[in-house]
């Protein structure tokens, strides 16, 4: 790693987590070039943010622009099996953050933050970052002597002192550099698009539906769009064909929760398919790199946490680099990893049913003791999951745990688990 802090850094990739690194560390009047490789298409998973992310804008200074075009988010719902409905308010839970956020066209949101970096100072070349391993030293990467010479010149006239790699699943650098990797224990498909006529429980909420196999996600994106995402194990789709389309108009049809909710509804956009959720890259920095955004980690569409973590981590990476200590950098790998980890709890605690079996211990009209006791308290602490908070408050994730695993005392698989 640097041994002063960077005065020049390359960025490879545009998604939120570049741009939004791009204009921190520009405005500190660091040199950044970055490489931006444009969107095939509009459709992108990410398009409901968290009130984590509300400070962010603020601080890059577009949050009026992106609530000019984003849907108001006040809250979340839940939907299971049975019909039960859970609604959570962020306002009415709200702790350090602010009691809302916004649910955003990604290629508006994406465009918002790219201007932004270019307006701080950020230099955008508008190709893919040409990266290479250094020869001398296996564990180093550097700028392809066939990246066109402005590059150079932008940043002083020489190679820059720091390579980030924010080129998100692409994840360029640790394919590059054979990094460790931990895959996670789900393997699910993903597949949306965009509809007109899908219903809504609460308005600008993000919906979380369970399906007789996988779960939904209802998102309103702006008129009457609203973002529908089938996550499911890719058994669940194999009678539909490879087709992306074919397999979301097959469950669809299939799933009885799915047929009533779209039995109105028109697809609007292409069908994108992704895989492989979850990957975690072991190593965040190295000598003279450093990973953020979906780069270094992806955990899972639940809980909208992808975005948050890509800017929230953005952000901690820029206060490493204005550092500029190896000391510094080992506490932003060690940070990340940190919320990697606690963010892949609580979604296996969706999964196997716990995170709903919190939800009723927090009832008031549970007959567990427990429960009536600390209500208040599970409430609100289930609803900072959603804000993105409760990973980031030591107090918040020590009560979830211990909740889930002393307060539940489950005696075997959840009826609420995800099948």
């Amino acid at each position: 790693m640097p041994t002063r802090p960077p005065r020049s850094v390359a960025i490879a990739g545009d998604g939120p987590a570049g741009t939004t690194l791009a204009a921190l560390l520009a405005r500190d009047g660091v040199r950044v070039a970055l490489f931006a490789r444009g969107r095939p298409t509009g459709l992108v998973v990410g398009e409901s943010l968290v009130p984590g992310v509300t400070p962010i804008l603020r601080d890059l200074g577009v949050e009026d622009e992106v609530r000019s075009y984003g849907v108001f988010k006040p809250g979340a719902t839940f939907v299971q099996r049975d019909g039960e409905t859970v609604a959570f308010s962020f306002a009415a839970n709200a702790g350090r953050l602010p009691g809302y956020a916004f649910n955003v066209p990604r290629d508006r949101f994406d465009a918002t933050l790219l201007g932004a970096c270019q307006r701080l100072g950020a230099r955008v070349f508008p190709e893919p970052a040409r990266l290479e391993r250094d020869p001398a030293s296996p564990d180093r990467v550097r700028l392809a002597a066939t990246t066109p010479a402005e590059v150079f010149e932008h940043l002083g006239g020489e190679a820059p002192d720091l390579v980030v790699d924010a080129t998100g699943r692409i994840a360029t650098l640790p394919r590059l550099l054979g990094l460790p990797t931990d895959a996670g224990e789900r393997s699910d498909y993903a597949l949306f698009a965009h509809c007109e006529g899908v219903p809504l429980d609460n308005a600008g909420h993000v919906h979380m539906d369970h399906l007789e196999r996988g779960w939904c996600w209802r998102i309103p994106v702006g008129g009457e769009r609203v973002s529908l995402g089938l996550v499911v194990a890719p058994d669940a789709v194999a009678g539909f064909g490879r087709d992306a389309a074919a397999q979301f108009d097959g469950l669809l049809a299939a799933d009885p929760h799915l047929k009533q909710l779209t039995a109105s509804a028109r697809r609007v956009s292409p069908v994108v398919r992704y895989s492989n959720y979850q990957r975690t890259t072991l190593r965040g920095v190295g000598p003279g790199w450093a990973l953020v955004g979906d780069a270094f980690g992806f955990v899972d569409p639940i809980f909208s946490s992808g975005l948050f973590l890509a800017m929230d981590g953005a952000r901690a990476l820029a206060r490493a680099i204005r550092a500029g200590t190896l000391r510094a950098f080992a506490r932003y790998e060690s940070r990340e990893l940190l919320h990697y980890a606690a963010w892949r709890r609580l979604v296996s605690y969706y999964y196997d049913g716990r995170f709903f079996e919190l939800i009723r211990l927090g009832n008031p009209a549970e007959p567990n003791w427990i429960g009536r006791i600390v209500n208040p308290h599970v409430t609100k602490q289930v609803a900072r999951i959603l804000t993105g908070e409760s990973t980031t408050a030591p107090y918040s994730r020590w009560l979830l745990e211990f909740m889930v695993t002393r307060g539940l005392r489950l005696p075997g698989p959840s009826e609420l688990r995800i099948r």
